[in-house]
């Protein structure tokens, strides 16, 4: 199977992965109304632009070669990245895009750089380049048209540092905002958000790199990256819905709670969790803890926590000690850590008293266990 087969196999994936994410977004979005109506937009747009660069590579390989910065190509990719950015800033709190006028400043490049590829192509003066050193050819035989890319290029490149300085300038507002006010339920979501959007912003940079090279080995190394992503990001997507369903059934914390219950058992010393508390002790290892340490370390409400202690049947004593010993007994199977340090880092000061306690929970005192069970 030649380069060119595989190039236009993976192309063609990429493409209708594209378009089937960006408005399977779109379409099964409208079920949650304002919670995804600004995501699935932008969502809808940057994809839709997205797989049309992915489809114009395609148009762009002729039998002499694959062209180097065709123009095409370069401008959706950077219509693209630009309507992702102002998404992304959106989600992140900034309001660009309620800016009419920099939409004007931010897309009048790529839209006349598209307009003027397509008038040069119908009266045939487009040139393509197929190799970097038709450059000097290029601009030796036609420098009008080569001095007009180079600055339409230029431009190009320049929104591109403005829209990316945008992202970073919205992360950081976004990261004041949220120290600025209490911890809120939908941190987890947002996470899901930010990972989204950096992980494209990243992908659509790194699509201008095979456009330097006339190398199809390039080109599909990148659309396999942007077909991991897809899926990656459509896993994102059903973390997203599973939020919102679990919120509209009121079952939110009870999933918050399973998630972050996990990562918290993890972190004995304390420390800051994913979720931003910050924890100078962790209240499962240390002392008698309180309704109200637990609540706060795992980032929900105390009446959450409370009704979901309720469902479980058991209270906040026996809830926290059955987490600390099954944390010790995974610690015990899947570590060589001594059984006195298992111990001392859970709370148990007193070796015989964590004996006892793992006997009486598992049967077994904690040596038996590990030799039984160790992996």
């Amino acid at each position: 199977m030649t380069y060119e087969v595989l190039f236009h196999i993976f192309n063609t994936i990429t493409v209708v992965g594209c378009l089937s994410y960006g408005w399977g977004v779109f379409i099964h979005g409208r079920r949650f109304g304002g919670d995804v109506l600004l995501l699935r937009r932008f969502v809808a747009v940057a994809f839709t632009s997205f797989a049309l660069y992915h489809y114009s590579l395609a148009t762009n390989l002729r039998p002499e070669g694959i062209e180097v910065f065709a123009s095409q190509p370069l401008g959706l990719l950077s219509a693209s990245f630009i309507i992702l950015a102002m998404g992304g800033t959106a989600v992140m709190g900034r309001k660009h895009h309620c800016n009419f006028s920099l939409w004007v400043l931010m897309m009048a490049i790529p839209v006349a750089f598209l307009l003027l590829n397509l008038v040069m192509m119908a009266s045939g003066n487009y040139h393509p380049l197929y190799h970097w050193c038709e450059i000097i050819d290029f601009r030796r035989s036609q420098p009008v048209f080569y001095f007009g890319r180079l600055v339409f290029v230029l431009f190009l490149l320049l929104f591109w540092l403005l829209s990316a300085s945008m992202l970073v300038d919205a992360l950081v507002f976004d990261c004041r905002q949220r120290a600025a006010t209490p911890l809120s339920d939908d941190a987890e979501r947002h996470r899901v958000e930010l990972r989204f959007i950096f992980l494209w912003t990243c992908l659509m940079i790194g699509g201008f790199v095979p456009m330097c090279f006339s190398c199809l080995g390039l080109y599909i190394i990148y659309s396999i990256l942007v077909t991991v992503a897809l899926i990656g990001s459509t896993w994102g997507y059903y973390r997203l819905v599973r939020y919102l369903r679990a919120r509209a059934d009121g079952r939110l914390a009870s999933v918050l709670i399973a998630r972050r219950l996990p990562i918290l058992l993890t972190m004995e010393q304390g420390g800051t969790t994913e979720w931003g508390v910050v924890l100078s002790c962790n209240p499962f290892f240390c002392g008698n803890p309180s309704l109200d340490n637990v609540a706060q370390a795992l980032g929900v409400a105390n009446n959450d926590l409370s009704d979901f202690l309720a469902k479980q049947g058991v209270n906040l004593v026996a809830w926290v000690s059955d987490q600390r010993l099954r944390h010790c007994a995974q610690q015990l199977t899947t570590t060589q850590r001594k059984i006195s340090e298992i111990a001392e880092s859970c709370g148990y000061h007193d070796l015989p008293t964590f004996s006892r306690a793992f006997k009486h929970q598992f049967g077994t005192p904690p040596s038996a266990y590990r030799e039984k069970n160790h992996d």
